[in-house]
């Protein structure tokens, strides 16, 4: 199946137990259109205590932060393709949960050795979008944040364990192999209907782990969570260390893309701005599973 590179069709399931929102003031909520500085203070003034300000990617990537916003785009990744998807949105500011430039910090200037990445910063530069990364406040944000939205899209709920970014939920009586295919069916609208499975399938399990995003630590999953069932990332999971480790104990693990995991939880971001900014077009780009299965 091919990269999704569509706009996520509204109808989504409505979003049960929302937290209150900070109720931060600032303009665009009565019809001013507001900056981007402005949007960027209010998502950081929800934070309540595990960002470190100092520290934070959640910081502009590109663009003049008192720009006057006329639209937002919401994605997981401003590939170049979604930057332009935003542009023929009419939005002047793209919401990224991830980099902009391959690199955590976005500090790797070697890699604009590539003509890939010249031709994304040329485009960035010349079309003047404004990039906002909000990545380390919805890590944890309760409610809407990744790790509920992340448990939402898998059919989970009422967790019985685990704060910040990890989730633990009961799923006793069930075997590895039943709990792998719940997961395949929930994310196949995101183009990952095939999940990895390690260990053995006819396992019966009780506590399956969740972590947030690439956050998906397998032995933290087993010491902290007592956790029997992990449901990892790919870019959360090592499969020479953990997936060794899981097979010697015996612990089944499911493995899905990373961009997966926290597609919804943008969707929920864009609908949060958008309740915030009622007056302010808000998109969300939903983008999906990076890769596809290939069988011989």
């Amino acid at each position: 199946m091919k990269r999704r590179e569509f706009i996520f069709a509204a109808g989504a399931t409505a979003l049960s137990g929302r937290v209150a929102l900070a109720q931060a003031s600032s303009p665009g909520t009565a019809g001013t259109a507001p900056k981007a500085v402005e949007i960027k203070d209010y998502l950081w003034s929800l934070d309540r205590g595990w960002m470190d300000f100092d520290k934070t990617v959640d910081v502009f990537k590109a663009g003049d932060p008192s720009t006057v916003v006329k639209g937002i785009a919401v994605g997981w990744m401003p590939y170049e393709w979604a930057i332009r998807k935003a542009l023929e949105l009419g939005c002047n500011m793209f919401v990224t949960h991830e980099p902009t430039y391959y690199d955590h910090w976005d500090k790797n200037q070697d890699v604009f050795r590539f003509d890939g990445a010249r031709r994304k910063r040329e485009l960035v530069e010349k079309s003047g979008i404004v990039i906002l990364r909000c990545h380390d406040l919805w890590d944890q944000y309760p409610g809407e944040g990744v790790p509920d939205s992340w448990a939402r899209t898998l059919g989970f709920s009422q967790p019985v364990d685990g704060t910040g970014w990890y989730r633990v939920f009961d799923v006793s009586g069930r075997t590895a192999i039943d709990v792998a295919r719940q997961v395949a069916k929930m994310t196949a609208y995101l183009g990952q209907d095939s999940v990895q499975l390690i260990g053995d399938e006819n396992r019966k399990v009780s506590r399956a782990a969740i972590g947030c995003g690439a956050i998906t630590p397998f032995q933290r999953f087993l010491e902290t969570y007592r956790a029997d069932l992990a449901i990892c990332t790919d870019d959360g999971f090592t499969y020479w260390q953990d997936g060794a480790l899981a097979i010697d104990m015996g612990i089944p693990v499911i493995i899905v893309n990373h961009p997966v995991a926290e597609d919804y939880s943008m969707k929920t971001l864009a609908d949060h701005l958008r309740k915030k900014y009622p007056g302010l077009p808000v998109h969300f780009i939903s983008e999906g599973c990076m890769y596809r299965t290939v069988r011989a």
